[in-house]
């Protein structure tokens, strides 16, 4: 019950919540400190900081490191200080500053060092690069490659190439990662050697640093070779990091264009990728796959249309995007939206001028995002009225989700967006409240004590609570997904997620999920289902209260996407490797138990053919050793 208590407490985010625990901190019991170190690090209240800096020092090494990781949620100047003492105390040095304690448990250390990735403006370098050639310290060395590579700075660049020689496949594909995304020149062999590696995850990352560090045109022999042999794999992941990395090939390579001709009319994501690759090298090819004379290409290529908009000179990608934008897919046309760049809209407003008018809310409410910023210069003259009705439109439409982009999309105009959003500050919607009100406080400074506190009204009564907390301490449930790739076997987690484990399997059995596409791969990263309309807006008409969780993001862990804080409902996604930066952000309600080789063969748009679920008891303890009443 008291850890419960303390998981509640941070999950309210309410500073009449979080004052108990710091007593539950100091609970006897350790697991009692472990929850309440967690939800201290969600509740977002950084009062809380010195308690957390003292349960650095706590005996039970997974207490420390959820206070460590706590630390880094809450950020500031005193966390940093506190997880840097930790990461940089000496073996028989103290766990924190100012602790009487012996040196820090690897898992408390690991877990420092791993949160000061949330410090990116930091110089992270001299804290962590000694880790990096310590294996001897597996979990810390793991951990400092991480933070390195997460959001890297350029002095990270040495010790992360050094990471690319460890035996760990997963720090490896991060450094892999952080080196291309400084574009790190210098570690291109290395990079092209592990591009060829037998490891999905290495591969990717290595093939997807290599396109990174690449000017236009100017892939290197090595990784064009490379490249072109692995865009044929049957390794979905690593195929699409190939294709992708050949947008970089040589403008007019006849090589790389007659292989990405080929894959791109075969159709599917590869071919989407192709498509797009092959714009970039030849664009006239890629337009007449994509616009075939008389014809009308597949839904899948004219996306890859639509992801090439970027690659094409300007005046060919004003031509296609007024013909995406006007295509009959309504997922075409959203990804047309958010895919054209903003030089093209800026010189061709009409283009935005057609999405904000178009006949579906979602489109129209991504439309006002794109069009915002350019309304200050001469595209207003014609954007601005398409624009206010647009607004009009998603205001007015009763849509949360509609009305909470239109406010995200106003929040960008200083006259009148404060006035927009202060209508909407007590909004009976609590999605479209907390949106209006978040933005009035990071946009324009309002005083988050302004605003009175409104109870968030649910669809639940009480018996369905006692129903809920019945099923999380008695019932297991296992999901079935069957794909045509084959099944994947998933664990629910009710006692970690009763709410979303109940919208999920009431969502299953009434066949929600059934015939729907898995809209969004990401190779090395996650595979994303759950959406009735297949383009990332959709859902099953409610939002569901975030359950945040201590566990972790490891690969086959199963969480709910997100809008925003208290968003979800219907879309879920597996992630493919560990994400430490997704840990407590993301509601964690299931983790793949069998068939995660069938998660990874899963290509962006294959379909769901049915989830169905199974429900079970908890074995009962023998007689006589039940807990009291």
């Amino acid at each position: 019950m008291r850890s419960r208590t303390a998981l509640t407490a941070g999950r309210l985010r309410d500073a009449e919540a979080s004052i108990y625990l710091p007593v539950l901190l100091s609970d006897p019991d350790p697991a009692v400190r472990r929850a309440a170190a967690f939800a201290a690090g969600i509740s977002a209240d950084r009062r809380l900081v010195r308690f957390l800096v003292a349960s650095m020092a706590d005996p039970d090494a997974r207490t420390a490191a959820a206070a460590a990781t706590a630390l880094g949620r809450l950020g500031g100047d005193d966390a940093f200080a506190a997880l840097a003492a930790v990461v940089s105390s000496p073996g028989d040095g103290p766990a924190a500053a100012g602790a009487s304690a012996g040196p820090p448990a690897p898992l408390a250390r690991a877990a420092a060092a791993r949160s000061l990735f949330r410090f990116p403006e930091r110089s992270l370098v001299p804290l962590l690069g000694p880790w990096v050639d310590l294996p001897t310290s597996p979990e810390v060395c793991r951990a400092a490659v991480y933070a390195l590579a997460r959001s890297p700075r350029p002095d990270a660049a040495p010790a992360l190439r050094e990471a690319l020689r460890l035996g760990d496949r997963v720090a490896v594909a991060w450094a892999a990662r952080g080196l291309g995304l400084l574009a790190d020149r210098e570690a291109e062999a290395a990079l092209e050697r592990l591009a060829r590696s037998a490891d999905d995850g290495v591969a990717i990352q290595a093939l997807l640093a290599l396109e990174r560090l690449a000017p236009r045109g100017g892939l290197p022999t090595g990784a064009r070779g490379v490249a072109l042999a692995r865009s044929d794999e049957a390794r979905p992941g690593v195929a699409i990091a190939a294709l992708t990395t050949l947008r970089k090939a040589v403008i007019g390579d006849d090589e790389a264009v007659r292989l990405l001709r080929r894959i791109a009319a075969g159709g599917g994501r590869r071919g989407a990728v192709a498509l797009a690759s092959l714009a970039a090298l030849s664009p006239g090819d890629a337009e007449a796959v994509a616009f075939p004379p008389g014809d009308t290409a597949p839904e899948g290529l004219r996306l890859g249309a639509c992801e090439a908009l970027g690659l094409v000179p300007d005046e060919r990608a004003a031509a296609w995007g007024e013909r995406l934008l006007a295509d009959p897919a309504v997922r075409v046309r959203m990804e047309a939206v958010s895919r054209l760049p903003k030089a093209v809209a800026a010189r061709h407003p009409r283009l935005l001028a057609a999405a904000l008018a178009d006949v579906d809310l979602s489109v129209r409410a991504a439309a006002l995002g794109t069009a915002a910023p350019l309304l200050a210069t001469d595209a207003g003259k014609v954007l601005d009225s398409p624009w206010n009705a647009a607004l009009r439109t998603c205001l007015s439409s009763g849509d949360a989700d509609a009305v909470a982009t239109a406010l995200e999309a106003a929040a960008d105009r200083p006259v009148v967006g404060p006035d927009l959003l202060r209508a909407r500050a007590d909004d009976p919607d609590a999605l479209v409240r907390t949106k209006a009100r978040r933005l009035l406080i990071d946009r324009f400074g309002a005083d988050p004590a302004s605003f009175r506190p409104i109870p968030v009204a649910t669809r639940r009564t009480p018996s369905d609570d006692r129903r809920l907390a019945e099923e999380a301490a008695e019932a297991t449930f296992t999901a079935t997904v069957t794909t045509r790739r084959g099944t994947v076997e998933m664990e629910l987690l009710p006692e970690e997620a009763p709410m979303t484990v109940a919208s999920f399997v009431s969502l299953a059995r009434r066949g929600f999920f059934d015939g729907t596409v898995i809209h969004r791969v990401v190779p090395d990263f996650v595979v994303q289902a759950g959406d009735p309309r297949g383009d990332g807006t959709g859902g099953p008409g409610y939002a569901l209260r975030d359950e945040l969780n201590a566990v972790p993001y490891e690969r086959g862990t199963v969480g709910m996407a997100l809008s925003g804080p208290d968003t979800g409902g219907s879309q879920w996604f597996v992630a493919l490797s560990p994400q430490p930066h997704l840990d407590g952000a993301y509601t964690v309600f299931a983790r793949v138990t069998a068939g995660m080789d069938v998660a990874d063969r899963i290509e962006q748009d294959d379909g769901i053919v049915s989830i169905t679920v199974r429900e079970g008891r908890r074995p009962r303890p023998p007689e006589g050793l039940e807990p009291p009443p």
